[in-house]
């Protein structure tokens, strides 16, 4: 019998606690492709630098964000994106978390892909689907 539906985690992003100006590890499996300054994209400049590493085995990329430029950031912002026909692996995730010392999450994103035989088509979100950040709610 086949899934109705998949779902993968898509996308993460995290907050990390290093000592200060650490820089990334290497990060087993993945190939670093650059390390480059980031363009400041408000008026408030976050990151100076971000290393950008790829899979070996798929096309899972992290983006590891550090030298944080205000005394209030925290070591690291790490973004990991998942291949798209895989997701994100446990051990991919836990490739990241084992360099953290303390880590909060930001975003977690899943994918959710449906059988066509469930009629769940372009039209059928158009009509029906809601889409926005979830918040915890208080009881």
């Amino acid at each position: 019998m086949r899934a109705i539906c998949r779902v993968r985690l898509d996308r993460m992003q995290l907050l990390a606690g290093v000592p200060a100006r650490r820089k990334p590890p290497a990060l087993e499996g993945f190939a670093l492709v650059r390390d480059s300054f980031v363009r400041c994209q408000t008026t408030t400049s976050t990151y100076l630098r971000c290393r950008q590493f790829k899979s070996l085995t798929n096309d899972t990329k992290v983006y590891w964000q550090y030298d944080p430029q205000k005394a209030w950031l925290k070591g690291w912002k790490v973004t990991v994106v998942a291949d798209d026909r895989t997701g994100l692996s446990r051990g991919e995730i836990e490739q990241v978390l084992g360099h953290c010392r303390s880590y909060q999450f930001l975003t977690v994103e899943i994918a959710i892909d449906f059988s066509p035989s469930t009629g769940v088509n372009k039209q059928f979100i158009r009509r029906h689907a809601v889409f926005g950040k979830s918040r915890r709610r208080a009881y």
